[in-house]
């Protein structure tokens, strides 16, 4: 139990890195405006904060001037000690600021600091400020007066000039604008990092079956490899002599099992759809199909996404007679099935134009009709509906299909979304025979898949149609 706990957590980290990395492939761009952005701020905000500090000093020797114990080697030494701890005390006084501040006419003086060698009776002045001048002006002032206040202490001494700066003529604090970019950029990849990390830590899509099993509770039927596609080719076809072994494997492999669970249910009519798009279910549906169909099938193909419909794009077929012509009264049903290069598979358009944003004429029944009528001389119908969480489509058509099929393409949709999806199709009273695990490829944290490292890329058009089936059976 405790091995199955951290073995569990380690796949959670590989999951969590995996999607890091996913992440950051996808927002580089983002990493390079950060890092931009705080170089170049920081580098602002420090130039215009930046304030000149110079620094002024002196060492020097410290002597008692009583002619009557200088030679006493013992003496000197005893009192290089007592001036070297009293002089920091001396200098920070206020008898010799004052007398400084009064010598130079000023109401303030910059940072003072002293450090000192008491064995050696060293002495070391430090002066701060921002005008080389006044500090070196400071400095000599110090040294001036203070064998004055000293006498009060240590008794008459002698400072011994040994170094001094003169006028500082650079900041001891020059402003360096490569060191503050750097801080800038490092400042940026921070954020980005922290960015990166909140967005894996709240993202909440499906990376593998045993998520799958656990998130859905039904069977996942097969997984589909993330295959290249082209331009010339948007939907990777098995009928292409071209096609990928792994992929079509993987299709009839989900056409085995699909026609096993209709043929046990006496089931004719498969929806198919996913929670959003771009999961790939059209390149299900089509693949699915002409699996069917290459197995002895007669299969009719309908493309319900009148949205965005697909399937005449991805076989090269003609949209001139559509399943708008259809349900808007302007064609039979004889009229608006295609035959296609695969023998025994026929498709119904979805059709282009204006009537994709009609909101008027379509109905349910005359839906229900055309499924009824291609269930007597077709094997099975596939309906390829839009996504199934945006909108009401999905669920409308569930109630003339006889079950349905869901397309989940790893780590795109979150399981909010998927879910949503199911639950809108289960209105309808559809039952799920499972499920097409889409676009699989190796993680960090799982050993299966196919790894081509490709996506189907689908762009959608949703917004603003307002369109629909008519209402729903009472």
């Amino acid at each position: 139990m405790e091995y199955e706990e951290q073995n569990e957590q380690e796949l959670d980290i590989f999951i969590l890195l995996g999607d890091f990395l996913k992440i950051s492939k996808r927002f580089w761009i983002l990493l390079i405006l950060l890092v931009m952005i705080c170089s170049t701020g920081l580098t602002f905000f420090q130039r215009g904060t930046y304030h000149p500090t110079y620094e002024a000093y002196a060492s020097f020797t410290v002597h008692v001037a009583n002619p009557l114990y200088s030679s006493v080697e013992g003496y000197n030494s005893k009192t290089a000690e007592v001036m070297a701890a009293t002089f920091p005390s001396i200098v920070s006084s206020s008898i010799l600021q004052k007398r400084v501040m009064d010598d130079l006419n000023v109401s303030s003086l910059p940072e003072i600091s002293v450090s000192a060698m008491g064995g050696a009776g060293i002495i070391t002045i430090h002066v701060k400020s921002s005008s080389g001048q006044f500090a070196y002006d400071v400095l000599n002032s110090v040294i001036t007066h203070y064998p004055d206040v000293a006498k009060f202490v240590v008794g008459p001494t002698v400072l011994e000039l040994l170094d001094e700066s003169g006028v500082p003529a650079y900041p001891v604090n020059a402003f360096n604008s490569v060191n503050t970019m750097i801080k800038g950029g490092i400042v940026g990849v921070l954020i980005w990092c922290v960015l990166i990390a909140c967005m894996a830590l709240l993202k909440n899509t499906i990376h593998n079956e045993d998520e799958l099993r656990q998130t859905l509770n039904f069977e996942c039927l097969s997984q589909i490899p993330d295959v290249k596609i082209s331009s010339r080719q948007p939907c990777p076809l098995i009928l292409n002599e071209s096609s990928n072994s792994g992929f079509e494997e993987s299709v009839r492999l989900l056409r085995i099992r699909v026609e096993k669970t209709m043929e046990e249910q006496e089931k004719k009519v498969l929806l198919v759809s996913s929670a959003i798009p771009g999961e790939g279910k059209t390149t299900i549906s089509v693949n699915l199909a002409a699996s069917l169909a290459q197995s002895g099938k007669r299969v009719l193909l309908i493309d319900c996404d009148l949205r965005n419909p697909s399937i005449s794009r991805a076989l090269q077929l003609s949209e001139k007679n559509s399943i708008l012509d259809y349900l808007s009264g302007d064609a039979g049903v004889k009229d608006v099935i295609q035959n296609t290069q695969q023998e025994n598979l026929f498709v119904i358009a979805g059709g282009i134009g204006e009537k994709n944003g009609t909101t008027a004429v379509l109905s349910q029944e005359r839906i229900t009709k055309l499924v009824a009528t291609a269930k007597q001389f077709t094997d099975y119908v596939i309906l390829d509906t839009p996504p199934c969480s945006m909108l009401a489509d999905a669920a409308e058509i569930a109630e003339i299909a006889e079950c349905g099929l869901m397309v989940i393409r790893q780590d795109f949709a979150a399981k909010d979304q998927i879910m949503d999806g199911i639950a809108r199709l289960s209105d309808g009273n559809l039952p799920l025979i499972g499920c097409a695990f889409n676009g699989v490829r190796k993680t960090l944290a799982d050993d299966y898949g196919y790894g081509y490292g490709y996506g189907y890329g689908y762009g959608y058009g949703y917004g603003g149609y307002g369109y629909g089936y008519g209402s729903k059976k009472k």
